[in-house]
């Protein structure tokens, strides 16, 4: 059987080149810096710009602090951190997954395509968590990220 010939050309191994470095090297290290040292301790790990400018919390403020947790199987205190964040990071993973599929091989996989209805519901419903999570009033207080 022969190779295809994106395969073949040169043009194509570089981003392939990433993609293992990423896989092998970056994921990894990130993953064990978050692990041995938590970002609730250590003050390296970047800070959220929207937050230093506006002080409100972004859809995203809280998400190291909660991979952090989660690395430690603290999966309360990390939906505390950024519940959105829980709840999508299996689409997250499946998305970069089939990013990497389609570097590696060149061929789109295969499989359920989000319809553009859906896409437009994902962004109107991070809007409103990205609002209600500034509302410092009980319940939507919960929302932004805080500690057990």
């Amino acid at each position: 059987m022969t190779e295809p010939q994106s395969l073949k050309s040169p043009r194509s191994w570089g981003p392939r080149i990433l993609l293992v470095l990423s896989a092998a090297v970056v994921v990894p290290l990130g993953a064990t810096l978050l692990y041995h040292f938590s970002p609730t301790e250590y003050d390296f790990y970047p800070r959220c710009m929207f937050r230093l400018v506006t002080g409100l919390h972004c859809p995203g403020c809280g998400a190291t602090r909660c991979v952090a947790a989660l690395l430690h199987g603290d999966l309360q205190q990390a939906f505390a951190y950024n519940p959105l964040f829980v709840v999508m990071l299996p689409f997250l993973v499946f998305g970069a997954m089939r990013i990497a599929y389609s570097t590696w091989t060149g061929k789109q996989m295969r499989g359920y395509r989000l319809p553009a209805w859906a896409l437009k519901t994902l962004v109107g419903l991070l809007i409103i968590y990205w609002i209600a999570r500034n509302i410092d009033v009980y319940p939507f207080d919960l929302l932004a990220p805080h500690q057990i």
